[in-house]
């Protein structure tokens, strides 16, 4: 008996240990639990992981402590097994939309968008106002190509919190995607004057700017990108491209020059600076651009001409035909080219070869008033007046206005001895605006007064 109580007093404490075990084991699960969020709070995740297998070792029915516990694991990119834990916790709790939130956070890492955007959309089905959802739904759909679904979801977003920034600018990206392209600028304009004064911002906006035709404040914005180190040689050439387009021909070159400093083989860079430089009457170092382009494209039509019509300016002749010639070769057909090779020809003298090339031109387009007026001044030079005044006759019917043509068409009816017709055409050029015509009224119109 006595042998038997000493057996009984040892169990009887183990026994006791057990229920205090049993009975404490929920609050010694909850202070390793404290201990995790501690150490995940200061970022030491492996160690809180620890702890939290220590909590659910004690207690594994506490959605939070697998919540805790993805948590932690998804911020080691431990992806898989972040789902798996809270998927757990989702089994334990189904109405939780911040487990739902956070799964759906880890499928976003995982690049697999659409069970993030059924976990997003489940959030926001257990807390209608859960604003992070919204925003996290949004940025999933951009992934999969729904914008009006994002823009949806970024405008709720903005209801709740209309100085969100980001969200403003995702929605702007969302409407430059949906091609309601002044949105987008509203948009992004919003972000920058909420504070949001980043590169990328500014990337954007300069886009949509562009596409709406905003072409000044677009150029404003690619200053400040170039003044944030947004980039070189693209973003000069992009602003200098819109000066060109403003026909701001002198901004434009520097921004040209910059870029080509960067990559001297910047071939758009060069064709527009030699535009740029022909606008402005700089006609060498135009014929040196396009010279240079043209060792990149032989084959550029559009290049040859351009060489061609700067080197007219430079009374280059013989060298401008030659230009025409190739334009013509590469693309036959090319109005001005046989247009311009006419005037190149006439220049040194060659009318009946000049003749043709206007005859070309004219064949291509019947409405082209500058190739009757040229051919009629080079039939003239032939003594060809009765030609000369048909094509002369023909640029007035086609522009009323053409006041140097009446004018040549006046010089060739002298020519053929009829005065008084002649006169009359010397007045009407008077009348609109060409002075020189005066000379010739003083001369043969003393006789011919205006016929009213």
């Amino acid at each position: 008996m006595h042998m038997m109580k000493k057996w009984l007093i040892p169990l009887f404490f183990i026994a006791l240990v057990i229920v205090a075990f049993f009975l404490f084991r929920p609050r010694i699960a909850g202070y390793y639990f404290s201990r995790g969020q501690q150490l995940a709070d200061s970022s030491r995740f492996e160690e809180a992981i620890n702890e939290y297998e220590r909590a659910l070792w004690l207690d594994d029915a506490r959605p939070e402590y697998y919540k805790a516990k993805g948590l932690a694991l998804d911020s080691l990119s431990e992806y898989k097994k972040a789902i798996e834990h809270y998927s757990r916790a989702l089994e334990l709790d189904s109405t939780n939309a911040g487990t739902h939130f956070y799964r759906g956070m880890t499928y976003y890492d995982m690049e697999d968008y659409a069970h993030a955007i059924h976990d997003f959309s489940r959030s926001i089905d257990l807390n209608p106002d859960y604003t992070g959802a919204y925003y996290q739904r949004g940025l999933a759909r951009m992934k999969r190509r729904n914008y009006q679904g994002a823009v949806e979801d970024f405008s709720r977003v903005i209801r709740q919190n209309d100085t969100f920034a980001e969200a403003y600018f995702m929605r702007g990206v969302a409407y430059r995607e949906l091609d309601q392209k002044q949105k987008a600028v509203d948009d992004y304009s919003r972000a920058l004057e909420l504070g949001k004064k980043e590169l990328g911002v500014y990337q954007q906006r300069v886009k949509a700017l562009a596409d709406v035709n905003n072409y000044r404040e677009a150029i404003r914005d690619y200053t400040k990108i170039i003044e944030l180190g947004g980039g070189r040689a693209k973003l000069y050439y992009q602003r200098g491209y819109l000066h060109f387009l403003l026909n701001e021909y002198r901004q434009s070159i520097p921004d040209f020059s910059k870029t080509l400093q960067y990559d001297k083989d910047h071939r758009d860079a060069l064709y527009y600076r030699g535009h740029a430089y022909s606008q402005i009457q700089g006609y060498e170092k135009a014929v040196k651009d396009f010279s240079n382009v043209l060792k990149m494209e032989p084959e550029n039509h559009k290049v040859w001409y351009n060489r061609g019509l700067a080197r007219m300016h430079l009374n280059r002749f013989e060298k401008a035909g030659n230009d025409f010639r190739k334009t013509i070769e590469l693309k036959p057909g090319h109005v001005k080219a046989h247009f311009l090779m006419g005037m190149s020809l006439a220049n040194k003298g060659d009318h009946q070869a000049a003749i043709e090339q206007y005859s070309k031109s004219i064949s291509l387009d019947s409405t082209y008033k500058e190739a009757y007026y040229y051919r009629g001044v080079s039939r003239g030079l032939q003594n060809k007046h009765r030609k000369a005044i048909e094509d002369y006759s023909r640029a007035i019917a086609l522009d009323s206005s053409y006041a140097i043509a009446y004018y040549n068409r006046g010089i060739s009816t002298v020519a053929l001895n009829d005065f008084a017709k002649g006169c009359q055409d010397f007045y009407k050029a008077f009348d609109l605006g060409y002075k020189q015509a005066e000379k010739m009224i003083q001369t043969y119109c003393k006789k011919h007064p205006r016929e009213e």
